[in-house]
C-alpha cells in the first residue's frame, strides 16, 4: 500500500517517501561497519561509525525524535544487526521479512521494543497490517509513534461518544472499542476516521473471526455510515452477497451472462430479483440437460419453451437446484406455488429481454410461458388465519409482556450469576408487539416505520355524539402502494409513545425503499430491528406465555399470518369493513390482493344465509282444506264437486290449479271463490271428512315484492291483472273486483311443521 493511498501527517509522509526512494542496497562501507557491530558484545554506534551508517540511522532518529522512550536506541541497534545479515536497507524489506525479524527478536524488552519496530515498518515499508499479523494487544503506543502523540484521540472520541449515545455497546469495555478503532486507523494509515473505507472494514471483519471482534467492527461501521464516511454499515452476511461461484459454474456461460446482465438492469425490487434469480438458473441447467443446442435465451423456440413448462409441471424439489440450496424436503413434488414461481420468473425474464431488444423474439412469452389453467385453479386465495381462541390468547400475552418473560441476554457465566437483561428495551418490545397485534402490517413495513409515525385525532360517534380519540398510524411506502395513514387501536399509539419517551438518540438510517436517510421507530444500537426477530424470538416467547403451540395445521405462527388474521376478523365483524375499506386499510393496489388476506368465515356465511331466508322468499305455503268425502264418493273425479279449497283469509278458492292462477294474490272473486260468511263456506268449517294441509308454491318477482309490502307494486299488480281472465272466464273488470288482494298474513313465510291431523304437499 503506497504512501499516497495511506497518508500519514504530510511533512512526515514526504520525508519517508524521500527515504524510500533511495537505493536499497547497502554500500561496502556500510556492510563493513555493520559486520563489526554484529561482532561486538555491546552494540553501540560510536560517532566514527555514524558517518558510514548515516543513510540508515538518520531516518530512524528523525521519525522517533518525539517518541521519548529509552528503548529507541536498543530497537534501532536490533534493526541494524538484522541488516548486517540481510544486506538490504530496512525500507526495502517485505512484510514477511519484518514479521520474522520482529517475531524472532530476543531479550527481555523485545515486547516493549515491538511497537518501535512495527512503527518503522509502517512509515518506511507501508506494511499497514503488520500489527494485525503479529497480534499486538496494545495499540495506543503504536498509534502515537505512527501518527504522533494524541493524533488519534478525535477519532476515538467520535466513535466512543456516538456508541455511548446510541447505547450500542453497554457491555463492551471502552478499551476494546478503542482497540477496534485503532486497528482500523492503523490499517487505513490515517488518524482520521473518514479515511476508513467500507472495503477495509469488510476485510477487517473477515480477518477477525472472533465474535467480539466482528461485533466491534459492525459498530464502528455504523458510526462511519452515520457520519457519511461510508455508504452503508456492515451487515452480518455482507460477505455472502451474490451467488456462489460454484453455483454459477453449474449453468451454461451463455445463459449466466444474460441472467447476470438482467440482474444488473432489472428495476424490480431487490427481494423480487433475489427470488427470481435461482429459478432462472434452474432454467439454464434444464436447457443444458435437455437442449444443449439452446443454452442461450436467443436460441429458445416456442417448442422448447412449451417443453420447459411441461417439465416444470412434473418437477420435484431440489431438481437442478445447484449447490447453495436447502436440502430439506428434497425429492418431494413441487407445489403449485413453486411451479407458478418458476414459470412467472422465466416469463418475466424473456419479456424483459425482448422489450430491451437483447434478443430477437421467436415466441410470445406471455402466451407460451404461462401456468396451465388446471394448475392455476390451485392458486385461489386461502388466507392462513390464526383461529380466534389462539389469537385472543396471543393478544393477552402481548399486552401483559414483561421483562421477565424475555430471554436473558448475556454470556453463560453472566446468566449463571443472575445477571438479566434484554437485548432490546422492554418498551420497544411492547411497542413492536402492539403494532404486530393491531396494525396488520408486513414485517418490512414494521421495520421501516418512521419515528413520528403516530398522529392523534378526534371524531364524534354518529349515534351517541360522544367524542373519541383516533390513532392514525403512518405506513411507509411499500411494494404495492405509496405511503398512507390508517386508523388503529389507541393502545398502539400509547405503546409507541411510551417507547419514544425512553428511546435513546439513534442515527439516521437509509430507507431501503425510498433511499432517504431518516429516523426509524424500531432502531436501537444504531441498527434496525432484525427482520427475523419477531418470527424467531418474539412470537415463540408469546406462544409460550399464552400456552399455545408455535404452529398449527396451517404451519408456523408467523408475523405475516397476523395480517391475514386481522383482515379476516375485520371482514367478519358485527359491523364489518367493506372489501374496499379493507383494501385501503391493508394498503393494497388491487382488490384481488385483499382476497388473499381476508375471507368470509363459515359461521358468518351461515348466519347471513339464514338471515337472507332465501327459500322462504322464493317459496310460500298456503293452507288447503281437503274434502275426503268428495274424493271417496267419486264426485271430485266426475267434476261435480271441488275437493280442494285454498284458504285466502276471507274466503276459499276451489280452483284445483291455484298455483297456476295469475290472480292468486289479487283474487277477482270469480265463480271458484267461496266467501267464508256464505253458507257453503260455513259448511266447510263443520263438515266431517275435511282435512287440513299446507301447499307450497313459487312466487314471481312481482309477487315477492308485493308480499314484502311495496304499495306501488301491489297497485301495479292489481292494475296489470284487471284485464286478464280468471279461471272461470270473466276478467276482474267484468266482475267488478279490481281492488282485492290477499294480505301477506294469509301466506306463511316458509315450511311449517304440519299438525298431527294434517298432511303436507309440495309442488315443484
Amino acid at each position: 500500500m503506497s504512501a499516497a493511498t495511506q497518508p500519514v501527517p504530510v511533512p512526515l509522509a514526504e520525508y519517508c517517501a524521500q527515504v524510500k526512494a533511495q537505493m536499497p542496497q547497502l554500500t561496502d562501507e556500510g556492510r563493513e561497519v555493520l559486520g563489526r557491530l554484529a561482532g561486538m558484545d555491546h552494540r553501540v554506534v560510536h560517532a566514527r561509525n555514524r558517518t558510514a551508517l548515516a543513510r540508515l540511522i538518520d531516518p530512524l532518529d528523525t521519525v522517533s525524535v518525539d517518541w521519548d522512550n529509552s528503548l529507541v536506541d536498543s530497537a534501532r541497534n536490533m534493526l541494524l544487526l538484522k541488516m548486517s545479515r540481510h544486506r538490504l536497507a530496512y525500507w526495502a524489506w517485505d512484510e514477511q521479512t519484518w514479521t520474522r525479524f520482529i517475531t524472532e527478536a530476543t531479550g527481555e524488552d523485545r515486547h516493549r521494543r515491538r511497537a518501535h519496530l512495527v512503527a518503522w515498518a509502517y512509515l518506511f515499508g507501508d506494511h499497514w497490517r503488520l500489527h494485525h499479523r503479529l497480534g499486538m494487544p496494545k495499540l495506543p503506543p503504536l498509534a502515537d509513534f505512527v501518527f504522533g502523540a494524541g493524533a488519534v484521540e478525535p477519532a476515538l472520541a467520535e466513535v466512543s461518544v456516538l456508541l455511548e449515545r446510541w447505547e450500542s455497546a453497554p457491555k463492551s469495555p471502552p478499551e476494546l472499542v478503542r482497540a477496534s478503532v485503532l486497528d482500523a486507523l492503523l490499517i487505513a494509515g490515517s488518524p482520521h476516521s473518514k479515511d476508513v473505507s467500507l472495503k477495509l472494514l469488510e476485510d477487517l471483519v473477515a480477518d477477525n473471526p472472533a465474535a467480539n471482534a466482528r461485533r466491534r467492527g459492525f459498530r464502528m461501521s455504523r458510526v462511519l455510515a452515520a457520519n457519511g464516511y461510508i455508504p452503508e454499515p456492515l451487515t452480518v452476511n455482507h460477505q455472502q452477497r451474490g451467488p456462489r461461484q460454484e453455483t454459477l459454474d453449474s449453468v451454461p456461460p451463455q445463459w449466466v451472462e444474460f441472467v447476470l446482465r438482467w440482474q444488473r438492469f432489472s428495476t424490480n425490487e431487490k427481494s423480487t430479483i433475489h427470488t427470481k434469480f435461482p429459478s432462472l438458473l434452474v432454467a439454464g441447467r434444464w436447457a443444458a440437460e435437455k437442449h444443449p443446442e439452446a443454452t442461450s435465451p436467443q436460441d429458445w423456440t416456442r417448442d422448447i419453451a412449451a417443453e420447459y413448462i411441461a417439465d416444470t409441471m412434473t418437477t420435484v424439489r431440489g431438481q437442478r437446484a445447484g449447490f447453495n440450496r436447502n436440502r430439506t424436503r428434497v425429492g418431494e413434488p413441487l407445489n403449485v406455488r413453486g411451479k407458478a414461481g418458476r414459470i412467472d420468473a422465466i416469463r418475466s425474464f424473456f419479456c424483459d429481454l425482448i422489450e430491451w431488444e437483447w434478443i430477437t423474439p421467436r415466441f410470445d412469452p406471455r402466451r407460451v410461458l404461462s401456468l396451465p389453467l388446471s394448475a392455476r385453479a390451485g392458486l385461489d386465495p386461502d388466507p392462513r388465519i390464526i383461529d380466534d381462541a389462539a389469537w385472543a390468547k396471543l393478544m393477552a400475552a402481548g399486552l401483559t409482556l414483561t421483562s421477565d418473560d424475555m430471554l436473558a441476554y448475556g454470556t453463560p457465566a453472566e446468566k449463571a450469576a443472575g445477571w438479566h437483561a434484554n437485548y432490546y428495551p422492554i418498551e420497544m418490545i411492547r411497542a413492536l408487539v402492539g403494532v404486530w397485534l393491531f396494525g396488520g402490517l408486513r414485517m418490512d413495513e414494521i421495520r421501516r416505520l418512521e419515528l413520528d409515525c403516530v398522529r392523534w385525532d378526534q371524531a364524534d360517534d354518529a349515534d351517541s355524539g360522544e367524542t373519541y380519540r383516533v390513532c392514525l398510524l403512518h405506513i411507509p411506502a411499500n411494494k404495492t402502494s405509496g405511503a398512507f395513514s390508517k386508523p388503529v387501536d389507541p393502545v398502539v399509539g400509547e405503546l409507541i409513545d411510551a417507547w419514544q419517551s425512553v428511546r435513546p438518540a439513534q442515527p439516521d438510517i437509509t430507507d431501503r425503499k425510498t433511499g432517504q436517510r431518516r429516523q426509524h421507530l424500531f432502531c436501537y444500537r444504531a441498527q434496525l430491528i432484525g427482520p427475523n426477530y419477531l418470527n424467531d424470538k418474539l412470537i415463540p416467547i408469546l406462544c409460550s406465555k399464552a400456552g399455545i403451540p408455535e404452529s398449527n395445521s396451517r404451519g408456523a405462527l408467523t408475523s405475516h399470518r397476523a395480517r391475514a388474521t386481522i383482515a379476516t376478523q375485520l371482514l367478519n365483524a358485527k359491523e364489518p369493513l367493506s372489501l374496499a375499506d379493507l383494501q385501503q386499510w391493508l394498503g393494497h393496489k388491487h382488490p384481488s390482493s385483499t382476497r388473499h388476506y381476508a375471507k368470509i368465515l363459515q359461521r358468518t356465511l351461515s348466519a347471513a344465509y339464514k338471515r337472507a331466508d332465501y327459500f322462504a322468499r322464493n317459496m310460500r305455503t298456503i293452507q288447503v282444506l281437503i274434502d275426503r268425502d268428495s274424493i271417496l264418493t267419486g264426485a271430485a273425479a266426475a267434476g261435480d264437486e271441488p275437493w280442494k279449497y285454498y284458504d285466502l283469509g276471507e274466503g276459499y278458492c276451489s280452483y284445483d290449479f291455484f298455483a297456476k292462477c295469475p290472480h292468486r294474490l289479487a283474487c277477482a272473486h270469480c265463480d271458484f271463490y267461496i266467501p267464508k260468511e256464505s253458507s257453503r263456506g260455513q259448511l266447510l268449517a263443520v263438515k266431517d271428512g275435511i282435512q287440513q294441509m299446507l301447499e307450497q308454491f313459487s312466487l314471481t318477482d312481482e309477487e315477492k315484492e308485493a308480499l314484502e309490502g311495496d304499495r306501488e307494486v301491489i297497485a301495479a299488480l292489481i292494475e296489470r291483472l284487471a284485464g286478464i281472465p280468471t279461471p272461470a272466464g270473466p276478467t276482474p273488470v267484468e266482475l267488478g273486483t279490481t281492488s282485492a288482494f290477499i294480505p301477506p298474513t294469509a301466506l306463511t313465510g316458509g315450511l311449517r311443521r304440519p299438525s298431527d291431523d294434517s298432511e303436507s304437499k309440495e309442488i315443484s
